[in-house]
């Protein structure tokens, strides 16, 4: 691992949901009904509290939450705190409760594992594997190493979607390395399930595709948009992984947008045509050209 200079200052957080997509116009009044009284898994009684653990010192924060390392039983973990009063003040609840239901569905060796999940008066706690290396984000790799990590990110991304689900913002704050190097992904508060086509303007700006920025304008002609947008995604991370910037960059958001849907990538004139051709299957502008995950994970650039 090689010493870096910050790529992207601050770090992008995802984008709140502007809307909530289990209230759309497809639901029944019963349905609607059956949500609010909904009970919540994290909700639930739960034997574990606080007390249970020892904290050892903050190694994250999100939008809404703050990361703990912590200790139980002389086992290291990560808990994530999330405050209910900014819950209840963004109307969150489907969102977390979300998080919890596909994090604890998922069992893969490139995923971190969701373990428990319990609240009290102020709090949701979610207790999940900890990574002893950290996240990606600040951090440069040698180029076989980056294709390492490509690779066990595609592996874990066709899993997640064949488990029914889209991930929604893969970057390198949401991806994290143990101790032996074993790649995994965290952060699931973004994610849905993809039984159908999403509208919903959520994301990473940088990473955002151009499907989500048409919905976000064009909500009312928009098709809405699929497991695709993890795809994206997962160009513009190698990208920056190489280059230690994103393609798209700009301070102001509207030309930022604007410049993922029209502008192509510029490359460097030695990168290896290899690379060049795998991010260029990764960002094609219409989903329908984008390269599927097998397709990915056969390409030449990672046969190594």
């Amino acid at each position: 691992m090689l010493s870096q200079t910050i790529s992207r200052i601050p770090p992008q957080i995802y984008v709140t949901p502007k809307y909530n997509e289990h209230l759309t116009a497809n639901n029944t009044q019963d349905d609607i009904i059956k949500t609010h009284r909904r009970i919540y898994s994290y909700q639930s009684k739960s034997q574990l509290s606080i007390h249970n653990f020892q904290l050892c010192q903050q190694i994250g924060q999100g939008q809404f939450s703050k990361v703990f390392l912590v200790k139980n039983s002389e086992r290291f973990y990560a808990l994530k705190l999330l405050d209910k009063q900014w819950i209840k003040k963004f109307n969150l609840n489907l969102q977390v409760q979300r998080e919890v239901d596909i994090q604890s569905k998922l069992k893969h060796r490139n995923i971190v594992e969701l373990i428990n999940n319990f609240q009290d008066n102020d709090k949701i706690y979610l207790i999940t594997e900890y990574c002893e290396k950290g996240s990606l984000y600040q951090k440069q790799f040698t180029k076989s190493k980056i294709k390492e990590i490509i690779k066990q990110i595609l592996t874990a991304i066709q899993y997640i979607h064949q488990m029914g689900f889209i991930h929604r913002d893969i970057k390198p704050e949401n991806i994290y390395l143990t101790q032996d190097d074993i790649v995994k992904i965290g952060d699931f508060g973004c994610s849905n399930q993809k039984r159908r086509r999403r509208k919903t303007f959520c994301g990473t700006p940088d990473y955002m595709s151009p499907e989500i920025i048409l919905c976000s304008n064009n909500s009312h002609y928009c098709a809405g948009y699929d497991e695709k947008v993890d795809i994206w995604a997962i160009g513009i991370l190698l990208f920056e992984l190489y280059n230690n910037t994103v393609p798209f960059r700009d301070n102001n958001r509207n030309k930022q947008q604007d410049r993922i849907c029209r502008e192509q990538i510029v490359f460097k004139k030695d990168d290896d045509p290899q690379f060049i051709d795998f991010i260029q299957k990764c960002l094609q502008k219409d989903p329908n050209l984008r390269a599927n995950l097998y397709q990915l994970l056969q390409h030449p650039f990672l046969q190594f």
